[in-house]
């Protein structure tokens, strides 16, 4: 796993309290216990300060699986 994968990896483990929690470019909401709405927003406002991006608000519904979120902060840290 490279730095931004863990770093991802990280905040899914504190904001869904599983220290254990695996996440892959493949697992989407679905997968995970814990990742309803709620989650869901704490997740996105986490990955934010994770790293010092901004997501505008209809991104949010857009991310599909872990894959779409992890490829949405690599552009948005190319800027």
């Amino acid at each position: 796993m490279d730095d931004q994968a863990d770093r991802i990896q990280s905040v899914f483990r504190l904001v869904l309290g599983d220290p254990a929690l695996v996440v892959t470019d493949t697992t989407t909401a679905a997968d995970v216990e814990g990742w309803d709405s709620l989650a869901h927003i704490n997740l996105m406002f986490s990955l934010e300060m994770e790293f010092g991006i901004q997501f505008a608000g209809n991104e949010f519904a857009r991310f599909t699986d872990v894959g779409d979120l992890r490829r949405a902060i690599e552009v948005k840290l190319r800027f």
